[in-house]
């Protein structure tokens, strides 16, 4: 059984999609914001629409309680992990997606009774294990790790970029910068911040800055050439990240190969990690697309027989929620629908 704690950007795309899939997995949620607000927020939503199941409060005495798709799941407004009611609700899972506890001591305030792992919807300094699937997924163990960090959106974009490139031309260096859009962890208007330039009005500049997705790389693929960095330009959009990743390969590579490249793994080993656009589209387009990444053919560089430039898009909430949610699946270990 499955316990979501957060109902932010993340959680509630988490919550729409197992209340669709898997509802019977799916047996309570915990959020400091009030049930009204909670509603409001899963019922309309500014970048992905209405389109999505239709949700209902229930308040019955002092508990509360959301309803959808026929099911009714508890909500609980505890700030502190450890005194969530999760346990007796049966919960043998929980997502962490608050984004307040990304630290292993304090995500695993969660680990009581029958709660066996918890899942942190976003990069860890210290987890037990750090998931990019299906790249090393399979080293997963459930008994030695507990506390799991699903990684970032880029870096789950990233990897099959990386992965591809690798097993076709083998890989010598490489550095990737992404085009990433604003989130919650910068200032509309300016006001202080730990990070000088995201102190700054988010919606009206280009705001280079640090990006989480390396460190989670490297935690995942070890094995990544020395030196791999790069950095995060957030932009004034809303939906849909690009990640521009530069590679020096160790055989030549023409633009024609390397398409054949994505578009073989694509329909093969990655499917469904990978997508593939032809078409001269922008960032608007690839909004719910629920790849890791859509690779762009026509924006794909050789610059000198062995350095290459290849891009990716990817929607950094409905396809980060998506992986999220399929990393549930394999670690809840219920029954199959």
């Amino acid at each position: 059984m499955i316990a979501i704690n957060g109902i932010g950007r993340i959680g509630r795309l988490a919550v729409r999609r197992l209340a669709l899939t898997h509802p019977h997995r799916l047996c309570a949620l915990n959020d400091p914001a009030d049930l009204d607000t909670v509603v409001h927020l899963l019922r309309f939503d500014s970048v992905h629409g209405v389109d999505h199941p239709p949700v209902q409060g229930v308040r019955r005495g002092s508990q509360d309680y959301l309803r959808t798709e026929g099911w009714e799941f508890p909500l609980f407004h505890e700030p502190d992990p450890a005194r969530i009611p999760f346990p007796a609700c049966g919960a043998r899972l929980v997502v962490e997606a608050s984004g307040r506890f990304t630290a292993r001591a304090a995500a695993a305030r969660h680990l009581r009774g029958p709660v066996a792992h918890v899942i942190i919807s976003a990069p860890s300094p210290d987890a037990d294990f750090t998931v990019i699937h299906p790249f090393n997924g399979h080293l997963l163990d459930l008994a030695a790790h507990r506390v799991v960090s699903n990684a970032s959106c880029t870096a789950h974009a990233t990897a099959p970029m990386l992965d591809v490139l690798r097993q076709a031309f083998g890989l010598q260096a490489a550095g990737m910068d992404t085009v990433h859009v604003v989130t919650n962890d910068q200032r509309l208007l300016d006001q202080a911040h730990p990070d000088p330039r995201r102190a700054r009005a988010a919606f009206m500049s280009i705001i280079p800055t640090t990006s989480s997705a390396f460190g989670a790389l490297r935690r995942a693929m070890p094995d990544l050439p020395a030196g791999f960095g790069g950095w995060a330009l957030r932009v004034p959009c809303m939906s849909v990240n690009l990640v521009d990743l530069t590679a020096v390969l160790e055989r030549d590579a023409t633009a024609e190969a390397l398409g054949e490249a994505f578009r073989e793994a694509a329909a093969g080993r990655l499917r469904g990690i990978v997508g593939i656009s032809g078409e001269p589209l922008v960032s608007h387009d690839f909004i719910g697309r629920e790849e890791s990444v859509v690779m762009d053919l026509r924006l794909t560089q050789v610059v000198a027989g062995r350095l290459v430039k290849v891009f990716g898009w990817h929607d950094n909430e409905v396809g980060y929620a998506a992986r999220l949610c399929d990393l549930v699946e394999r670690m809840d270990g219920g029954p199959e629908d």
